[in-house]
């Protein structure tokens, strides 16, 4: 019982990062299944990144809902990169079937610790230069990064937030818009992972036992999406409360204690 009392209320935290953070709930969920599981466990880190990969495409969906009816949600902006992700959502699926655990542990870790470093080498991230106007990204820039954020992002079970925030950021939007827009950015990465990690174990011929669909952790999934319903809530109420520069710490300060997680 207490574990599942745990899982709900990481999946609390799992939603209102998605909301206040444009996590997809990841960075919360892959922690915490890793270490549920142990590290004896041969797929913990697949387990892992396929139930973040089914809670991400919940909470992002949801996130995306309550941001939209917030108004903080630039379309202009997201509907380049939303195909290009999926596509690149379909490549990190199909490369995590050649990916032992240690590989994806380690990925997920120098991916945070990359994202750190794109935050805090850019200037504008932490005290926004508000004579900035948003500016579009290059069409054939769009293309590129779409495929590689959906690549990196489906392979490691984290919402492409990680690096959209600091992309909108660097483009000069808002904290709370750069959040908002990675959320319908993280959603097909979420659906596509999602579909992929329910079929790849039994192409492989891998069998997990009762409780799971796939790689996916059902007693897991139940507890953290009810409260990722409950989390997002929360995170739409605080979004638009939060002031820009203390919302950027704190982004950079949740990417730091992941980090730190891991390595335990």
């Amino acid at each position: 019982m207490l574990t599942f009392f745990i899982l709900g209320l990481f999946g609390i935290l799992a939603g209102i990062n998605s909301c206040l953070f444009g996590f997809g709930g990841g960075f919360v969920v892959i922690p915490l299944i890793y270490h549920i599981l142990g590290s004896d466990n041969p797929y913990n880190m697949h387990v892992a990144v396929a139930t973040s990969t089914s809670i991400m495409a919940v909470n992002s969906f949801n996130a995306t809902y309550k941001h939209n009816k917030n108004n903080n949600i630039l379309w202009n902006m997201v509907y380049p990169l939303f195909i290009y992700i999926g596509i690149g959502a379909l490549i990190g699926v199909y490369l995590t079937q050649f990916m032992n655990a240690n590989i994806i542990r380690w990925g997920f870790i120098s991916y945070v610790i990359y994202a750190i470093y794109r935050c805090l080498s850019e200037k504008n991230f932490i005290h926004r230069n508000k004579a900035i106007k948003i500016k579009p990204i290059n069409k054939y820039v769009n293309v590129i990064l779409g495929i590689v954020i959906g690549v990196v992002a489906a392979s490691l079970g984290v919402g492409g937030g990680v690096l959209t925030v600091p992309l909108m950021r660097q483009l000069g939007a808002k904290m709370k818009n750069a959040v908002a827009m990675a959320n319908p950015l993280t959603f097909p990465v979420g659906l596509i992972g999602t579909v992929g990690y329910i079929i790849s174990p039994y192409l492989q011929h891998i069998e997990l036992g009762v409780g799971y669909l796939g790689f996916i952790y059902l007693h897991a999934f139940i507890f953290l999406i009810v409260g990722g319903f409950i989390g997002v809530a929360i995170g739409s109420r605080l979004v638009n409360k939060i002031p820009d520069t203390l919302h950027a710490k704190i982004y950079v300060s949740l990417l730091v204690t992941v980090v730190i997680i891991m390595l335990i």
